[in-house]
């Protein structure tokens, strides 16, 4: 690891911390909470360049941001003809500059983000630098397909349409990484993953793409939501070869998840143990844990009293060693600035400090069974 090698907090320390022993914000003008503190825009904008911390893909040796730009969220606008809402794209190139500015090189985007138009924002965006400075990473979506009811050849068909028009929107004729999106979509289990992309042997094709080298890496999101369908990826390693996973994590999810059947602490675990690089989304919970209760907070800020309550959950969620790329759905460039702040380079969570935010975090569990 690049950048903070000296200062890593051992995995083994870690659990023995936290006891495992035996084992976007969306639409927020600024991270201020109440008591944590507004961004400081002109710290922000002093982020030295060429201060990102980096981490090194295992298969290939590449250097991804420790900090990905999570294409979902950027700013929308009116469309002209008064007909809906549109990408601004003025802001896209502005936030994307930015991020490219001071290091940010990888981007997850999706064929269904921002009403179908976040490739499209995105391809603009990055297809004025040279394509290997970046790393662009989207999704085969095809259970928005499935769920609307087409099923067979149709969907197979609709899903090779949706990969090439992804190539289209994105201006490039490969991808760094390339997800099974969604594998454990609302529930539906193992059925209907299967249907998706192994039934109709939709998985084939994407593994020839592979090996033919418009795709570079293979891999899947997951929610934690069905061990089936988990346990079931993990049984196609040996054929497929994972090349990657990406896992809703974050220090609430990491051990007090809701509504799952594997936590991020659970999912972690197995994944580093089959050696599979581990990208992180929703770091945030959804924002939760941007906007905490006062006193919740305040334990945070007394610890660190320059630094935002988000950035201790972006913290956390880079502490760990086999985490390649951390997302982020930077709406606004207050966001974009803070988390650039958090990471450049990252200040590797101590011991006391995983403890503390493990005592939130059990505070937030106990408060929410009694609400």
């Amino acid at each position: 690891m690049e950048n903070d090698k000296n200062k890593r907090l051992s995995r083994r320390m870690f659990l023995k911390t936290l006891g495992f022993g035996g084992v976007t914000l969306m639409g927020m003008p600024s991270f201020a909470n109440g008591i944590g503190r507004v961004i400081d825009n002109e710290k922000a904008v002093k982020v030295p360049r060429g201060s990102m911390t980096y981490r090194t893909f295992n298969k290939t040796g590449e250097r991804f941001s420790l900090l990905g730009y999570g294409c979902m969220r950027f700013p929308m606008v009116a469309a002209d003809d008064g007909n809906g809402m549109v990408v601004d794209q003025n802001k896209v190139y502005e936030l994307i500059d930015h991020a490219i500015k001071h290091g940010v090189n990888y981007f997850d985007t999706s064929p269904v983000y921002l009403q179908r138009q976040s490739e499209t924002a995105v391809g603009k965006a990055l297809s004025r630098y040279p394509r290997n400075s970046y790393k662009l990473a989207t999704k085969m979506s095809n259970h928005h397909l499935l769920k609307s009811g087409i099923t067979g050849d149709d969907l197979y068909n609709a899903s090779l349409e949706m990969y090439r028009h992804s190539h289209e929107a994105l201006k490039t004729d490969y991808f760094d990484n390339y997800l099974i999106h969604n594998v454990d979509y609302e529930h539906r289990g193992l059925e209907f993953l299967k249907a998706r992309v192994f039934d109709n042997h939709l998985i084939d094709f994407i593994l020839n793409e592979r090996k033919e080298g418009r795709i570079r890496n293979i891999g899947f999101s997951f929610h934690g939501e069905s061990r089936e369908v988990f346990d079931f990826l993990m049984s196609r390693h040996a054929d497929i070869h994972w090349d990657f996973a990406q896992i809703k994590m974050n220090y609430f999810d990491f051990r007090h998840a809701k509504d799952v059947e594997m936590t991020a602490e659970e999912l972690y675990k197995e994944l580093t143990g089959r050696n599979i690089p581990v990208i992180i989304m929703e770091p945030l919970l959804g924002g939760k844990l941007a906007t905490l209760p006062n006193d919740l907070a305040t334990r945070l800020t007394q610890k660190r009293p320059n630094d935002s309550v988000s950035s201790w959950a972006f913290r956390f969620a880079g502490s760990f060693d086999n985490v390649l790329t951390v997302l982020s759905g930077m709406t606004y460039m207050e966001h974009l600035q803070d988390n650039l702040y958090t990471y450049s380079p990252l200040e590797i969570c101590s011991d006391d400090e995983f403890a503390l935010l493990e005592n939130v975090a059990e505070s937030m569990a106990n408060t929410s069974e009694h609400d």
